[in-house]
């Protein structure tokens, strides 16, 4: 059953007063890319605050960033909670700025120092213990260095809305064991969370939540044969299932596979390969992409009702696919572009381990043919929680 938090979720704040700082002119300025953001319970035992922020120096001057913490408004002296983000590479990026236009974005990105003119994203996921402590007005406070000052400038950037709005709970896409959750939020900025697209005139963050989901086989590797040959990945195929009852809006097919390693014809139109878009209400919109060319049944068109536990498609590698996966995610509107990506979480699910080393170092290993590093203890069924990045599921069906 589809649940929708439009009452306020079971722990919630309640709303302070309203308001803002001193007026203050701060050359720097922070804004979030979205008008409020949803805390979501995750299955490594927090609760996050995930999202981006536009980062822009609006002086003529060098500025150099030396602290950015989110801040509990009217407390801006006090941290909220606790404010930590890595690269693929593992490395700190905390409090950084990805400057855009970079000329050689590999060797300028994630930086603290920019230019008059500058302006990037920077990047935060805030962890709390409980929803108890997560504040319902979110504000941010600047320390800045700039040219022949004395001291920083701290500037109390005005709060933005906290959601009591509980995450939309639905099934699992998948069923089976040895499901690793690569490329999902939170504290690794991956190329779903990293993925900030300037669409339409505004700078949207469609996959902040997204997942890519493959399946390890009883090596912890991905496959019985050659990576580049298909018939190798013993879970092309798998069945893909309706997450909640919903109303199909948008369906793709016809897209040939690729070869694993290989990514030829796609642009970001149709990066989703073949896909479809589901409507499950409350303006909450479910993309399932790289389906297996011809997998999704004729029957689905744009206007289907689906039921929840219904197959709708199987795994494949079509669009911008380097191997066999499925990509996940909720959106707030039906376009895989256009969008902000909107938490979720699943009913249930189990947790089986939790794979070792750096997104880029398990990424390239996998896909190369070689066997991951598991940390498993005994499964620990999980209930109304988001999957976090980098744990193994096994998801039962219903």
């Amino acid at each position: 059953m589809l649940t929708l938090g439009v009452a306020r979720a079971q722990g919630c704040r309640a709303m302070p007063a309203t308001g803002a700082f001193a007026t203050q002119i701060t050359p720097v300025m922070l804004r979030v890319l979205q008008p409020a953001v949803i805390p979501v319970a995750a299955t490594d035992g927090f609760v996050h605050l995930a999202y981006a922020a536009q980062i822009t120096n609006v002086g003529r001057d060098p500025a150099t960033l030396e602290a950015v913490m989110p801040t509990d408004f009217p407390h801006a002296g006090a941290a909220s909670g606790t404010n930590f983000v890595l690269d693929m590479d593992g490395k700190d990026i905390t409090g950084t700025v990805r400057p855009f236009g970079a000329e050689d974005a590999a060797k300028s990105r994630d930086v603290k120092r920019l230019l008059g003119g500058a302006s990037g994203i920077m990047f935060f996921d805030v962890r709390y213990r409980t929803l108890a402590e997560v504040p319902r007005l979110l504000s941010h406070r600047l320390s800045i260095a700039l040219p022949g000052a004395d001291r920083p400038l701290v500037e109390d950037i005005d709060p933005i809305t906290v959601s009591c709005e509980a995450p939309v709970v639905i099934a699992p896409p998948l069923v089976g064991e040895g499901w690793w959750n690569g490329n999902g939020c939170c504290k690794v900025i991956s190329p779903h969370r990293g993925a900030t697209l300037p669409v339409n005139g505004a700078m949207r963050i469609p996959e902040q939540f997204a997942i890519d989901f493959v399946q390890l086989n009883g090596h912890d590797g991905c496959c019985n044969g050659p990576v580049k040959e298909l018939s190798s990945w013993p879970f092309l195929g798998a069945p893909v299932f309706a997450v909640a009852d919903g109303v199909v809006v948008e369906r793709v097919d016809g897209m040939a596979e690729q070869v694993p390693g290989e990514v030829k014809g796609v642009t970001a139109l149709n990066a989703a390969g073949n896909s479809i878009i589901e409507n499950i209400g409350g303006q909450h919109y479910v993309l399932y992409a790289h389906f297996r060319t011809g997998s999704i049944p004729q029957r689905i068109v744009a206007g289907t009702r689906l039921r929840r536990g219904e197959q709708i498609g199987e795994v494949g590698n079509t669009g911008s696919s380097t191997a066999p996966h499925l990509h996940f995610q909720v959106m707030d509107r039906p376009s895989a572009l256009n969008a902000i990506g909107l938490p979720f979480v699943f009913d249930r699910q189990i947790v089986q381990g939790r794979v070792s080393g750096t997104a880029t170092e398990t990424n390239e290993r996998y896909e190369a043919g070689g066997d991951l590093t598991v940390v498993r203890g005994s499964p620990v069924l999980e209930m109304n929680r988001m999957p976090a990045e980098g744990q193994v599921f096994r998801f039962d069906r219903r």
